[in-house]
């Protein structure tokens, strides 16, 4: 499917970041997606506040919508719950990923996507 046609579908299982990436972008982010929703992650609730996790201050995370993280296969990851979601806002989940222990790089997204994958352990979901 275009990045067009998922940009103006009321039923999204999926999203691009931003909403209006070109095709090539939006190819790349579903691919890294799929890569990462095949795999037996176990995520943690983010920590009370007043604590960082991946050199980023917990209230900074949480004000992004940041509700769980994990390190897996050399990454690190935040999954976020967006409060708005669904069209037209984009789908509820949003994953980013950067490799781990490089506070230098910037977070990866891999795009918004309506159900969280199956193999994914969340607390209290």
């Amino acid at each position: 499917m275009k990045q067009m046609d998922r940009m103006n579908s009321t039923s999204n299982d999926w999203e691009a970041d931003p909403w209006d990436a070109p095709d090539e972008v939006a190819d790349l982010q579903f691919a890294g997606f799929q890569d990462r929703a095949v795999k037996t992650i176990i995520w943690t609730s983010i920590p009370d506040t007043g604590q960082s996790l991946f050199g980023i201050e917990v209230g900074k995370l949480r004000s992004s919508d940041v509700e769980f993280y994990a390190t897996y296969d050399g990454e690190d990851m935040l999954l976020m719950r967006l409060i708005w979601h669904g069209f037209p806002d984009p789908p509820e989940w949003r994953l980013a990923t950067r490799p781990s222990n490089r506070r230098d790089l910037p977070w990866a997204s891999w795009g918004y996507f309506a159900d969280l994958p199956e193999r994914w352990r969340i607390p209290n979901i």
